[in-house]
């Protein structure tokens, strides 16, 4: 009798877990759930049958909430123009303004809208996503309502990271403090850990983050720096930029580049095929985005397919985010 009951426990327990294991990779989207995800080890990308599939996936795998700052007489042209390219592949889209508007998604964070005001207004905007959503999402991007972002390319680039490890990407500036600021215009993009201690530790400690009328993207990295969140290198494997903070024209090598870019960036070339974000982009340029990214397609051109990065592990992380920190040292000596 005892051991019917003990086999009957050990089958329960078994049955249990054998169902969370299969529930971990459930595909959600129907389209998708044919398809096998083959994991080969610990660590190991999931091996699907084409980037569509593996793109399809990542929009789970990693979830990314989508902070765009606008202005109330920009609601009704580039917020739509947002809300209907490349922020309906957000894993959720917000944007901060001083006028609420439900219909588009609008959220008033109090601020008046001056340029002086702009980082009191990011604070705001960080401070009301954190209580709300600070637990539902794996990375947290801000951007411009004239930025247009790649959302498949930024999901490519952040797969590799734990939104556990405190650091932070975007398109670096030299400032005067240490490891710099990402640009707030070509969009900078947090991890859950960042902008966790951005609220816990940064926002209540007037040394490590004051208020005051300093540009946006400047304090932001500042206060980031502060409670020990790392600047990542967001470039390609050639060096190449990801997050362009010039419209492209201005980004292309064969452009003249007499302009401020080069005082501020530190080294690096432009522009990388999987580029995330470009920025000072006019109303009609974002369904001109839209189409050549996603609806243009050349017949006889072939590229070959991508397969996801590596998962980093502990020690892989923690020796990434030493070698950047090691990176911001040797460029200040």
């Amino acid at each position: 009798m005892y051991r019917n009951i003990l086999c009957l426990a050990l089958g329960l327990i078994i049955g249990i877990q054998l169902t969370d294991f299969l529930e971990y990779f459930q595909l959600t989207d129907s389209q998708f759930a044919s398809t096998a995800i083959t994991q080969l080890e610990e660590g190991a990308t999931p091996q699907l049958a084409t980037e569509e599939e593996l793109a399809l996936w990542l929009q789970n795998e990693t979830r990314v909430l989508c902070m765009v700052l606008t202005l109330p007489k920009n609601h009704q042209s580039r917020v739509r123009r947002v809300k209907g390219t490349w922020g309906r592949r957000c894993n959720k889209l917000i944007f901060i303004s001083s006028q609420e508007d439900r219909e588009l998604g609008v959220i008033d964070v109090g601020v008046p809208e001056e340029r002086n005001n702009l980082y009191l207004k990011m604070r705001k905007a960080l401070e009301y996503v954190y209580r709300n959503h600070g637990e539902d999402y794996d990375w947290f991007l801000k951007a411009d309502d004239d930025t247009f972002v790649i959302m498949e390319n930024l999901r490519f680039m952040l797969y590799p990271y734990d939104p556990e490890a405190a650091l932070y990407f975007g398109h670096r500036f030299r400032t005067t403090f240490p490891q710099g600021y990402m640009s707030g215009g070509a969009g900078y993009v947090m991890s859950r850990d960042a902008l966790r201690r951005l609220n816990l530790f940064a926002f209540n400690n007037s040394q490590f983050c004051p208020i005051n009328n300093n540009s946006e993207d400047r304090q932001i990295g500042f206060c980031l720096q502060n409670v020990g969140v790392v600047a990542g290198d967001s470039r390609d494997e050639e060096g190449r930029d990801r997050f362009l903070p010039l419209s492209l024209k201005f980004m292309l090598p064969t452009f003249p580049t007499d302009n401020w870019l080069p005082k501020l960036t530190f080294r690096s070339d432009c522009c990388a095929a999987s580029a995330i974000s470009f920025h000072y982009v006019k109303d009609f340029e974002f369904e001109l985005f839209e189409f050549f990214l996603y609806y243009l397609r050349v017949f006889g051109l072939h590229r070959t397919p991508r397969a996801l990065p590596s998962r980093l592990g502990f020690r892989q992380m923690n020796e990434r985010l030493q070698h950047w920190s090691q990176q911001v040292t040797d460029n200040k000596n």
